[in-house]
């Protein structure tokens, strides 16, 4: 990790590796089309590129690209190591020290950290021609970063519009309509910024349909509000899914990790808890008015089918 060799033909075979997975994106819909959603949503903003790259950018990969990038990069000194599960901290804090100390990186500055470029967002819609028999469906925009105080009102609220099977967009499109079988709303922050985004797949005579439903869902969110029982199913729903997510050791070690990384401090599970329960009606409702106005929100469809209603 603190010397790697960068053989050129471990390079030139994690080259074709990487070709196959690009393929296999693109043989599968439901992801490629959130590649098109941040391009959109994000616009030319670093969060906009895919994180595997293209044909073409791989391509211009070698080995002295590469060590460049690593020995601009990466240093001992920006390095966060977390770890979780059956471990003694003070052997394992030894043990880091003595190989960090024989590994002759400690005179390595640490690069000074640039600011991405600002989002500039505007609303667009798109659609493509895929090898698909379902249609695909993304609609959505900016959300907030990690250190907003919206970050838990708007992950309840997309909690109850699709974040779950007893969810409104669920229960509505499939449960009482049929029209898809996946349907979910999510949200996803980082650093500088966020990402808020519907997701269905539905047959391409039923696209408009599906399209409809979604906006009929948030306008009588807005018009009427959210009622205070998905509040509370809401937020037992997502401090389950987080108690349930620190049960697994690697994904308790990423959390750590991620925290050290991004955070002013490392929140423990009850501080979390805490907070969500904190969130009360009117936060939740304050959300949809800020994030979900429909003017503003951007459709991507994959679909072989381009007959439909794109406003």
């Amino acid at each position: 990790m603190t010397n790697p060799s960068f053989l050129p033909e471990n390079i030139k075979l994690e080259k074709n590796v990487i070709l196959e997975e690009l393929k296999m994106v693109k043989d599968n819909p439901a992801d490629d089309i959130f590649n098109y959603f941040y391009e959109v949503v994000f616009n030319s903003h670093p969060l906009s590129l895919p994180i595997l790259g293209t044909k073409k950018s791989l391509k211009a990969l070698d080995f002295e690209k590469i060590c460049r990038y690593f020995s601009t990069n990466f240093s001992l000194e920006g390095i966060v190591l977390s770890a979780a599960g059956n471990i003694n901290h003070k052997v394992l804090v030894e043990k880091v020290k003595e190989h960090i100390n024989n590994s002759g990186d400690k005179a390595k500055k640490v690069p000074e950290k640039t600011v991405p470029a600002r989002v500039i967002y505007q609303k667009k819609t798109r659609s493509y021609r895929g090898k698909t028999e379902a249609s695909h469906i993304c609609i959505g925009g900016p959300g907030c970063s990690r250190g907003n105080s919206e970050r838990y009102p708007l992950s309840l609220f997309t909690n109850i519009l699709g974040g779950s099977i007893s969810s409104r967009l669920f229960q509505k499109v499939r449960e009482e309509k049929g029209l898809s079988y996946t349907i979910f709303a999510s949200n996803t922050q980082y650093t500088d910024s966020g990402i808020i985004v519907i997701y269905a797949a539905t047959s391409a005579a039923n696209v408009n349909r599906v399209l409809d439903l979604i906006n009929a869902e948030i306008s009588d969110i807005k018009k009427s509000g959210i009622k205070k029982e998905e509040l509370v199913i809401a937020k037992e729903n997502t401090k389950g899914n987080i108690v349930l997510g620190v049960e697994d050791i690697s994904s308790r070690m990423f959390r750590l990790g991620k925290s050290l990384l991004m955070d002013s401090n490392v929140f423990t599970i009850d501080d979390i808890l805490k907070k969500i329960d904190s969130i009360e009606l009117k936060d939740v409702n304050t959300i949809v008015d800020k994030y979900f106005q429909q003017e503003k929100l951007s459709l991507i469809i994959i679909g072989k089918n381009g007959n439909w209603r794109l406003k």
